[in-house]
């Protein structure tokens, strides 16, 4: 079992009763780590911290929870829906995952891939595959990679790739992102829960997004923690196209539509792409899950092809993050990404009156 699967054992519900004394240690532990965020985060509001403050528009887009809540496409549709308008925008990450640990890393110039996953994360190398007239950057001090963007590529506004906690750059917009069906996970500050910081966070912004909306009627906890009563919109992830991994060509959903396909990934919420994948449709005959930001070994990769043809599979399909990892990985038979986007469900006049700043 991985650390991740036994960390998500430990803090469900339906634990076992071997597991108690772990989870009331990590409770133990939770209540400190809370309070060292509100603490931090005070000391930013009432400026014992310095807030660094840049030329130019600055729009966070992030969450409260551990794992995905569909950061990435919205960043991708926040930053595509400003360079359509006329703005000149630039992403900047962390770069989760990436090994360089230099101030500045410039992952795309706008027009070309410059840096590998290896060196700056899966993300923002998929982000910087996607999209093009948007330079995308990573490091740690998002002001002085937010002032490289500015410098060197004219950007005038610059879009935080998981920014809601990254209190030292100031925000002219924070969207905080909220997954319907579990928008605070179990409730509970980490490590006893997935919560990054305590539910007071919600009031730093200003829009609330949920996302992977299904009509399911979980809005009511987040209106409960919404006390700035903030505009709440709704936002879904449609499939948009395949991508054949081989030659990078994107292709019209009917590729794979209604065939038997091996599917893998390692995101953070392995059933939300099967569930994607239940909007083509294709009859998936395996499922491989792996940890978020896996790391696949050639051995890895030709078990799950061995699987696929003892399972009668015509081909496999992953997720457009996981695919940005097996270049290097000669396949024998098709292979095949699943593109999604975002859109907008309801709220789009709030939407649109916020990211253009029409207040």
């Amino acid at each position: 079992m991985s650390l991740e699967a036994f960390f998500y054992e430990v803090i469900s519900p339906k634990r076992s009763l071997h597991l108690m004394p772990v989870y009331g240690l990590l409770r133990v532990v939770a209540v400190v780590y809370a309070l060292v965020q509100r603490v931090r985060a005070r000391c930013y509001r009432f400026k014992i911290f310095q807030t660094h403050r840049l030329s130019c528009r600055v729009i966070s887009i992030g969450n409260l929870t551990l794992g995905g809540t569909g950061k990435t496409p919205t960043v991708m549709k926040v930053a595509d829906i400003l360079k359509r308008q006329g703005f000149k925008p630039a992403i900047l990450s962390r770069g989760y995952g990436g090994q360089s640990r230099e101030p500045v890393n410039v992952v795309s110039d706008g027009q070309s891939l410059l840096l590998s996953p290896e060196a700056v994360g899966d993300e923002p190398v998929m982000m910087a595959k996607r999209l093009t007239g948007i330079p995308i950057l990573t490091g740690r001090r998002r002001y002085i990679t937010g002032q490289y963007a500015i410098d060197h590529f004219g950007a005038d506004v610059l879009v935080l790739d998981d920014g809601y906690q990254h209190l030292p750059l100031h925000r002219d917009l924070n969207i905080l992102l909220c997954d319907e069906t579990h928008p605070f996970g179990n409730g509970v500050v980490f490590p006893a829960g997935e919560l990054r910081e305590p539910l007071s966070a919600v009031k730093r912004a200003d829009l609330i997004c949920l996302t992977r909306c299904r009509g399911e009627a979980h809005s009511n906890q987040v209106d409960g923690c919404n006390h700035q009563q903030v505009p709440v919109v709704k936002s879904g992830f449609r499939v948009q196209s395949i991508i054949d991994i081989g030659s990078g060509e994107e292709l019209g959903i009917e590729t794979v539509r209604h065939q038997p396909v091996e599917a893998f990934c390692g995101i953070a919420h392995p059933l939300d792409f099967f569930h994607t994948l239940e909007q083509v449709p294709v009859q998936v005959v395996n499922q491989n899950f792996f940890p978020d930001h896996h790391e696949y070994s050639t051995e890895e990769l030709q078990a799950i092809e061995n699987r696929a043809r003892q399972s009668g599979a015509k081909l496999i399909v992953t997720t457009e993050k996981d695919a940005v990892k097996l270049q290097g990985h000669a396949f024998s038979m098709p292979v095949y990404a699943v593109r999604i986007a975002m859109e907008i469900l309801e709220g789009q006049e709030e939407w649109e009156r916020h990211l253009f700043n029409k207040l």
